[in-house]
């Protein structure tokens, strides 16, 4: 040993008693203890904040998730898109409307020529009924031709009324649409460009939402692997206390003043303690080194935590979903507006198009009394070759009859032709209404619930992550001060070694001391309850003497008050 070490040694503590050796270690495990125990305690917080941190992130996270976030960059893109091109189908569906007009301008014209038809007929049966000077055969035909004349009337009276009403839809739509040309230019040219902004600026924090929720799965892993080191070595508190104490223990067995020991056994089980002492400060130094280095990790983690989640917060991307927010408020009137108007006419539209289905039914309904004329005049002139000189004055009638049955039929023909080209307007055209997606509802919603989770996540994860990054910090400058404790346990050890110095080694030939050590060192190894102080002990048995099988250790109980660490 040097020299100049043992005489610091002798100067300042005179080789104090091992008593008072027990006393010093006794009293610094009281403190080692308490440490010990508030680490935990600070530990099992800062894992508890951080897995809030963590958690209220995935708040965010769900708040945006592609599932939900992506409807609303789709419906704003949507109603950007057709905010975009509303004028340009206001101006295809204007030709679209003065066309349809148009048609059904011709359709009504080839309805009063039939209307004329019709009534022309009904002159030619009153022409028949005077000419076969009312012949019953003749009468009777007359008859059943008027019946079918007023069914034609009718339909014509019918397919006019639904082009009066189609008439007044058309000019319903032409009004619907002046009103959304107002809204739009009211609103402005500007706004498509802000939704697709806004949109734009959605998707990218959505994006930086995901990115973030990986920076965050990667700290808290890391975070998880810290925690695993410390869980591991804050287990040597517990094994240096165990270990102290049996070393306390041991000393005062030695100098019990009721069992007095031999010198030279009290020199042998002092240099067994020492030794002891030295490995358990060696374990226990570099133990405390591994957890100050993993609590002082601890508070890099969690403070980047905070900072992630003050970003999302209160940060520029926090930012984001507040001016998104104002935005799209602001829009949402107007856009309520657009949409209002857009509704009216997707439902003049469908107005129209229903109309058109009907004057197609109307015009097979016409033919048919195309149909009934020429039936009507071919059986006026098979009539006629049966009843003599009556029967040809008829058929100078029935001839004038044959040529309405040509025009009804080409005029069946065109009103055909006509509504054939009616159906193919397209009144809605590419990219149809607005109707109830042109809402910013939706959009607003999401953004309101990640502000929402925003708020709530700063508001669990800010102050209370100050405070256990300040007691992390702390927890580690405590634990460091128990150093202290391997340089009280290196003093007694040192004291120990310089006393049993002076002391001559038992050789183990028979005699008190060799007696005394066959009863103490089996005793002291069952007192043990790990097998490094095992392995230390067993050099220290006398030759021939064997190991003795260890006691069972005895079950620890804790204080109620007890953190579970000791």
């Amino acid at each position: 040993m040097d020299m100049t070490k043992l005489a610091a040694i002798g100067d300042a503590t005179a080789l104090p008693p091992a008593t008072d050796g027990a006393y010093r270690l006794q009293t610094g495990m009281t403190g080692l203890e308490t440490c010990f125990r508030d680490v935990g305690e600070a530990l099992a917080a800062a894992i508890g904040t951080i897995d809030r941190m963590a958690g209220g992130l995935e708040d965010i996270r769900q708040s945006l998730s592609p599932e939900t976030a992506g409807v609303a960059v789709e419906r704003l893109h949507g109603v950007a898109h057709r905010l975009n091109t509303l004028p340009s189908q206001q101006r295809r569906r204007a030709v679209e409307v003065e066309t349809l007009t148009g048609r059904t301008r011709e359709l009504r014209r080839l309805l009063e020529e039939i209307g004329t038809i019709l009534d022309l007929l009904g002159i030619y049966g009153v022409n028949i009924k005077i000419a076969s000077s009312g012949e019953q055969a003749f009468f009777d035909f007359v008859t059943g031709m008027d019946e079918k004349l007023d069914t034609g009337r009718r339909e014509v009276k019918h397919i006019t009324r639904e082009l009066d009403q189609f008439g007044r839809v058309v000019n319903d739509v032409r009004a619907a649409d002046r009103l959304l040309s107002e809204e739009s230019a009211r609103t402005g040219t500007g706004i498509p460009a802000e939704l697709t902004e806004n949109a734009n600026a959605l998707q990218n924090h959505v994006g930086a939402v995901m990115r973030t929720t990986e920076q965050v799965a990667g700290i808290v892993r890391t975070v998880q692997g810290e925690v695993a080191r410390i869980l591991g070595a804050i287990q040597i508190g517990d094994s240096v206390r165990q270990r102290a104490e049996h070393c306390v223990t041991i000393l005062h067995r030695i100098h019990d003043r009721e069992n007095t020991v031999p010198p030279g056994a009290v020199a042998h089980v002092e240099r067994l303690v020492a030794a002891q002492l030295r490995a358990m400060s060696e374990d226990f130094r570099r133990e405390v080194d591994a957890i100050v280095v993993s609590l002082e990790r601890l508070v890099p983690l969690a403070d980047e935590l905070r900072m992630l989640l003050a970003a999302q917060g209160d940060g520029d991307d926090g930012q984001i979903l507040i001016r998104l927010e104002q935005g799209i408020a602001q829009l949402d009137s107007v856009t309520r507006q657009l949409c209002n108007a857009d509704s009216r006419l997707a439902s003049l539209t469908t107005f129209v198009s229903q109309t058109l289905g009907e004057l197609a039914e109307g015009l097979v309904r016409i033919q048919h009394i195309a149909v009934d004329v020429q039936h009507i005049s071919a059986n006026t002139r098979l009539l006629s070759r049966r009843h003599g000189d009556k029967g040809r004055a008829v058929a100078v009638i029935a001839r004038e009859i044959a040529p309405c049955a040509t025009r009804l039929d080409q005029l069946g023909t065109a009103i055909s032709t006509l509504i054939t080209a009616l159906t193919t307007i397209d009144l809605v055209q590419e990219g149809g209404t607005m109707g109830t997606d042109a809402s910013l509802g939706e959009p607003l919603a999401v953004i309101r619930s990640a502000c929402a989770s925003s708020s709530s996540a700063m508001a669990r994860g800010g102050d209370e992550a100050d405070r256990i990054i300040a007691s992390l910090q702390s927890s580690a400058t405590d634990l460091g001060s128990q150093l202290s404790f391997v340089e009280t346990s290196l003093a007694v050890a040192d004291a120990l070694s310089l006393r049993a110095d002076g002391v001559a080694p038992v050789d183990g030939e028979p005699g008190a001391e060799t007696d005394a050590l066959t009863e103490l060192l089996p005793w002291i190894y069952r007192l043990y309850t790990m097998a490094c102080e095992r392995e230390i002990h067993a050099p220290f048995f006398l030759p021939g003497m064997a190991p003795a099988t260890p006691a069972i250790a005895p079950v620890v109980t804790f204080d109620d008050d007890d953190d579970g660490l000791f």
